[in-house]
């Protein structure tokens, strides 16, 4: 080749670098044009990053744009069309590790919403339903609404996915019959790994139910190792605190026991003495208004804790009229409350207090809660 030959094709070669130069910088600023609209929440990014997909020639922003699609797309709910975006990408992509990304987020999204994003509506109503049970004070109508989704929709492939929220929305409720129940529908429903996370929420609510013989034979049917490990460990502590709220129920027994004898002894007769429980004490006056604060604004939060927040201070209430009145029976009989039998009072009514107070945050496991605040700090929001 001459050298004039060889300088005409050097002209040529520079002249198509500097057109796929120029094609590469006006697809990058589209791309990213369209990305910050993504970010602010603009309907129309959706169409503009699908367009810089489509535009040709391919430069190296086109698969990153159908990607970008694909998330927004799925944010959207609109999980047909994320399908549709995640496979152009796969199509044109040169990209080894793009191309198993996309065929990994292709195959989530035909786990629950169909090959063909037939549940793709069921999908996001699915997941509007299950946002909006996370922040309602009152469960019960969206999980109304959460059942009539099931039972509308027996062939959802995340119909178990839904069945556990809706047994997670009946334990926060307090029905943990109804939770159970649910969630030994989920089980059935599962399959695979999904069947384990199901049969580990199964043994984990009916421990925290007190239903630990189920939760044993849940339990015994994991195959997976490691969660079947984590559960064991978890029944141990399960059987443990049983132990632990039959030794609280004993001792409060035997307080109940001895104050009823020790107002006897006091009072007289028993007759006397159930006068001196039928008058309130100066210490139930004192308290009462304080524990009925606690027990309404208990009420607008978790009801687990509204449940406990009830019990201890119905359990307060109970241990200030039984002290208060044993109190009034000493004093009314010698005239004084000596400083010893003051202190054996005080520590008694403050095991007493205390037993309550366990047996309170034990229930529904609230205790659980009351953990993870105090290691982690309480949730700000």
């Amino acid at each position: 080749m001459t050298r004039r030959g060889r300088g005409a094709v050097l002209a040529v070669v520079l002249a198509c670098a500097r057109v796929a130069a120029a094609d590469d910088h006006a697809a990058e600023q589209a791309f990213r044009t369209a990305e910050q609209h993504a970010v602010a929440g603009d309907r129309q990014a959706l169409d503009e990053l699908e367009a810089v997909g489509r535009a040709r020639p391919i430069t190296r922003w086109n698969d990153q744009a159908w990607i970008e699609a694909a998330q927004f797309a799925e944010r959207a709910g609109d999980y047909a069309r994320a399908e549709r975006d995640l496979a152009e990408a796969i199509a044109i992509t040169t990209d080894d590790r793009l191309a198993r990304r996309a065929r990994g987020e292709l195959a989530r999204l035909a786990g629950f919403a169909g090959e063909n994003g037939q549940w793709s509506a069921v999908a996001a109503e699915h997941e509007k339903l299950e946002q909006q049970l996370a922040a309602s004070g009152d469960p019960k109508p969206v999980l109304a609404e959460l059942e009539a989704l099931v039972a509308a929709n027996p062939g959802y492939p995340r119909a178990w996915a839904v069945m556990v929220v809706i047994a997670e929305g009946w334990e926060r409720d307090g029905d943990s019959a109804r939770a159970l129940d649910w969630l030994r529908r989920a089980k059935a429903a599962a399959s695979g790994a999904d069947r384990v996370h199901a049969s580990a929420e199964l043994a984990r609510t009916a421990m925290r139910a007190g239903e630990l013989a189920e939760a044993r034979a849940v339990i015994e049917t994991i195959g997976d190792p490691i969660a079947a490990r984590e559960l064991r460990a978890a029944f141990a502590r399960a059987e443990l605190r049983r132990d632990v709220r039959w030794v609280v129920l004993a001792l409060l027994a035997v307080f109940v026991v001895l104050a009823a004898v020790s107002l006897r002894r006091q009072a007289g007769a028993w007759p006397a003495a159930a006068r001196r429980l039928a008058r309130p004490p100066v210490e139930v006056w004192y308290l009462l208004p304080i524990a009925v604060v606690f027990v309404i604004v208990g009420t607008t939060g978790n009801p687990l804790v509204a449940r406990s927040v009830r019990m201890i201070a119905i359990g307060g209430v109970a241990i200030a009229w039984i002290s208060g009145a044993l109190l009034d029976a000493v004093r009314a009989r010698r005239g004084f409350v000596g400083w010893r039998r003051a202190a054996v009072h005080a520590l008694f009514a403050a095991v007493a207090a205390l037993g309550v107070a366990y047996l309170a945050i034990d229930r529904d496991r609230v205790i659980d809660l009351v953990i993870e605040t105090w290691h982690e700090g309480p949730e700000l929001r």
